[in-house]
């Protein structure tokens, strides 16, 4: 495969940047409806401030930042520019969260000495119909993760092409919070000292499999170069589709909530299997003697987390209202598209999770000794017991 990953860093505050200039290199932290961070420019990137955290706290890690309401649909709207211009050059494109997109050039560029002069004209097509505020950073390889990898650490207007060859030693140093895993599952990767994309792609497949389910196995294939997902342009999305029908009518809003997790639990244990997310819910109750009602939400950024959307589907059901029980549900994922890592540049500095984690460790290095405090590392990653592969050490940093 020949795979263009197109990433305008910043996307949304770069646009309210374009619209107002005078904004200047002031930090800018965009406010979504329900208070939290939509985006953040660099420099309040940098200041520790990431998406979803409360604005509150933003302002706390970042006082000089000025916050602003985000502009959700002006977004959305921009970013449907930014994929009509690189269906242009190829019908092939993928979204993969805001400003971001796969292009799968096929045989405009097939290997790695046609890719500079293809992606080149594309980025400049790009900027050309955004402005040149909006410079996109370009990644290009065989695989997508790989490809998206390279645009993450390529600069603005510039592009980062890794040869097929080169991908071991390329991904091999990078930070495993690249990959696009829960945060329950790079903190575990953490526990046992696999800081390196190069330390989980040697791990036996098996044990990866057995620790952490197929989710984990296919981001070691990542990890390792070998990611042959394709490239699924917007007429060929997948969406999937469940529904449950009643003899009896069902009344009462516990009830249907508990059946529609049982309907959506496993497309979305499914979904993180493959490492993916949906963008849109889409919610339909059928009652009887009564029209059918149907509720559509998007997410601003999609989720295959069952609590969130459980949390989604009962506000979607709160807001209807029938007199009569409920004979049918279907509910149906919609706008399915790759699951992102959370902080995929300028990992700012640490996780509230981290934080406090890092403040109990100081709390108990005065009170029981820092000696006393042991940390894992990864010391012979093939050994075939766990506790031959991992040793404990005396802590630093407290």
């Amino acid at each position: 495969m020949s795979i263009l990953y197109c990433s305008i860093p910043h996307f949304a505050t770069a646009l309210l940047r374009r619209q107002d200039p005078g904004l200047g290199q002031r930090p800018l932290v965009l406010i979504d409806p329900e208070g939290r961070v939509f985006a953040a420019s660099e420099e309040a990137a940098a200041c520790g401030v990431i998406v979803g955290l409360a604005a509150r706290m933003a302002q706390v890690r970042c006082p000089q930042a000025r916050l602003l309401e985000a502009d959700v649909a002006g977004c959305r709207g921009e970013f449907e520019t930014l994929l009509q211009v690189l269906e242009v050059a190829s019908p092939r494109v993928e979204p993969h969260g805001w400003g971001a997109a796969y292009v799968d050039l096929g045989d405009l560029a097939p290997r790695h000495k046609d890719a500079a002069a293809v992606c080149g004209e594309l980025g400049r097509a790009v900027r050309q119909e955004m402005g040149q505020v909006l410079q996109p950073t370009l990644g290009w390889d065989s695989t997508k993760f790989t490809a998206q990898v390279a645009a993450r650490r390529s600069q603005p207007g510039r592009l980062l092409a890794v040869p097929t060859e080169r991908e071991r030693s390329f991904l091999g140093p990078l930070p495993v919070t690249l990959l696009p895993l829960d945060e329950q599952a790079v903190q575990r990767l953490g526990f046992l000292g696999l800081r390196t994309l190069g330390q989980y792609a040697a791990l036996p497949p098996g044990a990866v499999l057995q620790q952490f389910g197929p989710e984990g196995k296919l981001a070691q294939r990542c990890a390792r170069g070998e990611d042959d997902r394709p490239v699924v342009p917007r007429t060929r999305e997948r969406r999937l589709t469940t529904q449950r029908d009643f003899e009896d009518p069902l009344d009462g809003r516990d009830l249907l909530l508990a059946e529609l997790q049982r309907l959506v639990a496993p497309l979305l244990l499914g979904l993180r299997g493959n490492l993916q997310a949906c963008g849109q819910v889409r919610l339909a109750v059928h009652c009887v003697r009564e029209d059918a009602q149907e509720r559509v939400h998007a997410f601003l950024f999609p989720t295959a987390d069952e609590a969130r959307v459980m949390l989604t589907l009962g506000q979607l059901l709160a807001g209807m209202h029938w007199r009569t029980g409920a004979t049918a549900l279907q509910v149906v994922l919609e706008k399915i598209q790759d699951g992102a890592a959370e902080q995929l540049a300028l990992f700012p500095a640490e996780t509230e999770r981290e934080q406090k984690l890092r403040e109990a460790q100081r709390y108990l290095a005065a009170r029981f000794g820092a000696n006393r405090l042991r940390r894992a590392l990864l010391a012979q990653p093939g050994a075939p017991l766990p506790e031959w592969r991992v040793s404990w050490q005396a802590s630093e940093g407290t």
